[in-house]
């Protein structure tokens, strides 16, 4: 029966596999093999041994009667609840700024790179210079973020308020004209 329920998780996930099999080729060419060919396989049993208890978890909640939906609602209502609690602009400049920044931060100082033609090592050969340029496109991914949070909060109150109180109505419907 564990066969067949590793069988399954293969063919739910078999996407991920076929990236993570490009990836390991790709660090593999680029001289990295030895360390993804240990984190591949650790991958695949935590992933197996979470998709698992995924459907052990679905297989007691149909016995009480709730779907995927009602346990999803219910996750989400327990952590907007403490997002609430911290604040609007508190959610946004540490989440949208501070986290989803440095990823922007990453993407935006790619996009400069290829826009202006230049090498990193150009930037790098002054030391103010490697900072400055860290240092705006930080900034330009927090704006970024902070602007990107602040819509999905609004998105977040009205699905709260719409699985907490459903005669609030429709929450996808006219409520985005605003946005």
């Amino acid at each position: 029966m564990n066969a067949n329920r590793f069988k399954s998780y293969l063919k739910v996930n078999y996407k991920w596999f076929v990236i993570l099999m490009v990836i390991a080729l790709l660090f593999v060419w680029g001289g990295y093999g030895l360390a993804y060919l240990v984190y591949f396989p650790v991958s695949l049993i935590f992933g197996h041994y979470r998709y698992q208890y995924s459907r052990e978890e679905l297989a007691r909640l149909k016995a009480k009667g709730l779907t995927e939906e009602d346990v999803e609602n219910i996750r989400f209502v327990k952590e907007w609840e403490n997002a609430r609690k911290r604040g609007m602009w508190d959610y946004c400049i540490i989440n949208g700024g501070f986290l989803y920044g440095l990823a922007i931060s990453i993407v935006t100082s790619t996009i400069m790179l290829l826009c202006t033609g230049k090498d990193i090592r150009d930037g790098m050969e002054v030391f103010g210079g490697m900072f400055s340029f860290i240092g705006y496109n930080y900034i330009i991914g927090a704006t970024i973020g902070v602007i990107i949070f602040r819509r999905v909060w609004k998105q977040n109150e009205r699905r709260f308020l719409n699985v907490t109180d459903p005669l609030a109505g429709n929450y996808l419907a006219a409520d985005f004209k605003d946005l």
